[in-house]
């Protein structure tokens, strides 16, 4: 009897032992504070910088410095949100030429990993779809943690970033607009979000 209880101790180990490992739990969930929280661009038409922003955004955010693996962002923008300060311009971003909303009413960018830089500083790999077009991006980025100065109870977050993306590996200004001459490739995309979370 003894032989067979230690037999049967020595596979229970062995199990647990070699069991697979459990998946990281979420890092903490963070609230987006959309009134001071932005994502904007920054193209150039005819040589000169032209400025917009994406007023319609929405952000799942989960995040731990200590926990890398666990954390992830994911944002949905609305691209019929797009706001040149021009009429026009914002009219003619919505049609199929450029974001063609009708079609493609969401961008999304979702992380595949977030790695530390050193200090404050972050890359984040990340999917980036816009229209039918999917493509591989990192966004470097800044993010400062503090206790909430209004809020003792809770913690605020801001983070900062810039990339610059290619527009037409994503399909954005097709037919004539496609001559760079006219609208520059580069696209530069900066988020700048505040965050807030219990502590």
């Amino acid at each position: 009897m003894a032989v067979r209880w230690t037999a049967f101790l020595a596979v229970a180990t062995a199990a647990v032992a070699f069991r697979a490992p459990a998946p990281a739990a979420d890092a903490p969930a963070w609230t987006v504070d959309q009134g001071k929280s932005s994502i904007t661009f920054v193209g150039r038409q005819m040589g000169v910088p032209s400025q917009g922003e994406f007023k319609t955004f929405t952000a799942k955010v989960n995040f731990d410095p200590s926990a890398l693996p666990a954390s992830s962002i994911e944002v949905a923008i609305d691209t019929g949100s797009a706001d040149a300060g021009n009429p026009d311009i914002d009219k003619e971003l919505k049609r199929p030429n450029w974001f063609d909303v009708q079609r493609f009413p969401t961008a999304r960018f979702f992380t595949t990993a977030i790695h530390s830089k050193g200090g404050n500083a972050y890359e984040a790999a990340a999917k980036l779809t816009i229209r039918d077009a999917t493509r591989d991006v990192v966004l470097p980025v800044t993010i400062d943690i503090a206790q909430d100065p209004a809020d003792a109870a809770q913690l605020v977050a801001r983070a900062k970033g810039e990339m610059t993306i290619s527009r037409l590996a994503f399909g954005i200004g097709q037919n004539e607009w496609r001559d760079t001459n006219i609208v520059a490739d580069a696209v530069a995309i900066r988020i700048d979000v505040v965050a807030r979370r219990p502590r």
